[in-house]
């Protein structure tokens, strides 16, 4: 009997409330057990009446087993689609979700074609737009405000980004918008982090909180993006059980290389069992999660795709390494800047969110417990 490996296929539409005579892509992966399908036939339907598919564009999955279809229309009117690979040798066949596709006009639409030619315009450095280089910017010099100790101008500048962003995404009308949204993310996630100023105390307790809060944003991008679990890197698990050892030995050493460079004493008062589960337990589904998603699963592949893999990475890092400047230590920044790497280079080399957790959680947990308590 003929064993036939589950696929899986996802679909977007870019922008999803276009207007009338725009263009549309709707493009996604196709993947098997979390590994690119190449030269695949995928058609394209259209399911306005769920009871009569019509077959409207076929295209073949390219070198990286990703598509993409181009539509439009001229009248005010929503499209259904749902995107279907055919069944290839061992690989079943796949359906991905509806998307929906909804043209509408209005006197906005006017007057932001007037700004469409300064948001179309072609990349200017390493594959990026103005409008993404921007935020970029703001974001970098924002945290050299922080660095530099003056946190007020820091966090009116992260401020500025946010509104930046939502200006930037309201004139891109969903078109390229998800690297503008993890930008806008990263700022949220400072002002939030800043709140820690209002704590006379730090605890594991706020640390929890104040981390908490970014799930909601997070979440919500993530859904809207119908985001697969290939995407998020959690399609695996048993290599994701498989990595967590060497994930647990990297997270150990980088560690120790960080309390050689910044001494940091312990988030937790001694080193009984409950504290620790306390301390992990936050690290872990609190701290590494959050930082893994927003960094490495929602920003760097968009980084990845406009600039390369090399580029892609060392962006990432420099932001991420950025985002340590609170310490107000160089070389602090310099180290967060090189662990940046080794989890950006890990999750694109694996696409396994729960190795860039390990990493990072066993990273803190050893940081601010075991070797915290030694400088009491």
């Amino acid at each position: 009997m003929k064993i036939e490996t589950p696929t899986t296929i996802t679909a977007t539409a870019s922008p999803p409330h276009p207007f009338v005579g725009d263009d549309v892509a709707i493009s996604g992966h196709l993947t098997s057990d979390g590994a690119d399908i190449v030269a695949v036939p995928v058609v394209l339907y259209n399911t306005d009446d769920p009871t009569d598919k019509v077959r409207t564009a076929t295209t073949t999955t390219d070198a990286s087993g990703r598509y993409q279809f181009t539509v439009t229309d001229n009248v005010e009117t929503t499209h259904a689609y749902i995107v279907c690979a055919e069944g290839r040798s061992a690989y079943s066949r796949a359906q991905s979700t509806e998307v929906r596709v909804t043209y509408h006009w209005s006197r906005l639409h006017d007057a932001t074609r007037a700004l469409a030619p300064a948001f179309r315009a072609q990349p200017v450095f390493l594959g990026l737009a103005w409008y993404e280089l921007l935020p970029i910017f703001l974001i970098l010099s924002g945290e050299g405000l922080l660095f530099a100790g003056h946190s007020v101008l820091g966090a009116g500048v992260q401020a500025l980004n946010i509104v930046a962003v939502a200006l930037i995404v309201l004139a891109l009308q969903g078109e390229r918008v998800q690297l503008i949204e993890a930008l806008g993310l990263i700022s949220v996630f400072r002002l939030v982090n800043l709140s820690f100023a209002l704590v006379p105390t730090v605890t594991i307790y706020w640390l929890a909180i104040v981390y908490g809060l970014m799930y909601l944003p997070l979440i919500s991008v993530i859904v809207h993006e119908k985001m697969s679990r290939y995407d998020l890197g959690i399609a695996n698990v048993r290599r994701s059980v498989l990595l967590v050892p060497l994930g647990a030995v990297v997270g150990t050493a980088l560690a120790f290389v960080e309390h050689a460079i910044l001494p940091n004493e312990a988030l937790i008062s001694n080193a009984s069992a409950i504290e620790l589960i306390q301390l992990s337990v936050v690290m872990i589904f609190f701290v590494a999660v959050v930082e893994g998603l927003l960094f490495f699963v929602l920003l760097q592949p968009q980084l990845i795709d406009r600039s390369g893999v090399v580029a892609g990475i060392l962006i990432t890092s420099v932001i991420f390494g950025a985002m340590h400047a609170g310490y107000a230590n160089v070389y602090e920044v310099l180290f967060a800047t090189a662990a940046g790497v080794i989890l950006g280079a890990a999750f694109y080399k694996t696409r396994d969110l729960a190795l860039v957790v390990t990493i990072q959680a066993v990273n803190n947990i050893v940081l601010f417990g075991v070797l915290g308590l030694l400088i009491r």
